[in-house]
């Protein structure tokens, strides 16, 4: 009970110590921010990347469509959290796990969905597909649909078989993600990445009666939905969605708020009748631009009816993944910013 007791007043506090300090550090644009005021793109101060106070042009928060932000527990949230930091976050109630499909443990894998489980968490598998060999990259996507990797696929099926806990799973996620050489099944033909993916899904069903709904995950951009692989191949659509000051004021000239970067995937995917989930969200940079940036986001989710999920990335991204000219961000957002959050937002 007092560590119950404990856990609710830490949420209070957060809620409490964010908006002061989004007040103390931006002044007038974050009570426009905290109290919906209209208030487009505009001169903010902030750290940004752990560097010294700078203005920066900041898109910052529209009102929210609905007039109050309200309290809503119809938003499931969960976390990629490899280290286990949230293990006793009870609100949040999918765990992201990454597998790659030539190289994961069994056991391992098992002992880590029945962990989840046991927490009263659901899963979100994402399965790599990584060849077996790097001089196989090229042909990867011909060589699932000839069955070179059949065993792999098996072996998932069967840990997916058993454990009872429902299950969502992604396969070949960022197929459309041309930034930098990441994955060696981003950026190819979509027609060959359609048949790889559908070969795939229809094999699992075969092989298991499972619990199972599966994400298609895109970056999400103007070709991605040449990638798509039918209405009866998908049961949700997944996105990432970061901040990372420094790449947006090289590309946009200003840094985006959730909104702006939510809105813009979203509106590409309209005519896909599918509900969305956030696969990946974090923040990178200062602290008080984390915790400016998340606050406006958890006002603003009330209001797309099709978001289902928000997912935290916890974790460093891998190096080199934005390229040379940035360093790797670090995703992770204060724990107890997660938890304040998220409680409220989970609270009647």
């Amino acid at each position: 009970m007092k560590s119950r007791f404990s856990k609710q007043m830490s949420s209070l506090c957060v809620l409490v110590i964010l908006p002061v300090s989004m007040i103390l550090f931006n002044g007038k644009e974050a009570l426009q921010a905290i109290f919906y005021r209209q208030a487009e793109s505009k001169l903010v101060t902030l750290s940004i990347d752990h560097k010294p106070k700078t203005k920066v042009e900041f898109t910052t928060v529209q009102p929210p469509k609905n007039k109050s932000p309200g309290r809503s527990c119809r938003l499931t949230f969960g976390a990629y959290d490899p280290t286990g930091e949230l293990s006793d976050h009870n609100n949040l109630k999918i765990q992201h796990l990454y597998i790659s499909w030539t190289q994961f443990d069994h056991k391992e894998l098992l002992a880590g969905i029945s962990k989840a489980e046991a927490a009263g968490r659901q899963i979100l598998l994402t399965v790599e597909p990584w060849p077996n060999r790097d001089d196989q990259a090229d042909t990867l996507l011909e060589d699932v649909t000839q069955g070179v990797y059949d065993e792999s696929i098996d072996r998932v099926a069967e840990v997916l078989s058993e454990s009872t806990v429902a299950k969502y799973v992604s396969w070949g996620h960022e197929m459309d993600q041309d930034l930098t050489e990441r994955y060696p099944w981003s950026g190819k033909d979509p027609q060959k990445f359609i048949a790889a993916y559908r070969y795939v899904i229809d094999r699992i069903r075969k092989s298991t009666e499972a619990d199972l709904s599966f994400v298609w995950v895109g970056v999400l951009k103007d070709t991605s939905v040449r990638y798509w692989p039918g209405d009866e191949y998908v049961d949700f659509i997944g996105m990432p969605v970061y901040s990372f000051p420094s790449w947006d004021q090289q590309t946009y000239g200003f840094i985006r708020d959730f909104r702006t970067t939510f809105e813009e995937k979203q509106n590409l995917i309209v005519d896909l009748d599918k509900p969305l989930m956030i696969t990946e969200m974090g923040v990178a940079g200062s602290s008080d631009f984390e915790s400016f940036w998340l606050h406006q986001a958890f006002l603003a989710l009330d209001d797309y009816p099709r978001l289902t999920a928000v997912i935290f990335f916890y974790a460093s991204d891998t190096e080199g993944a934005w390229g040379k000219n940035y360093p790797t961000p670090d995703w992770r957002v204060h724990p107890e910013a997660i938890r304040g959050l998220v409680d409220w937002k989970k609270t009647d």
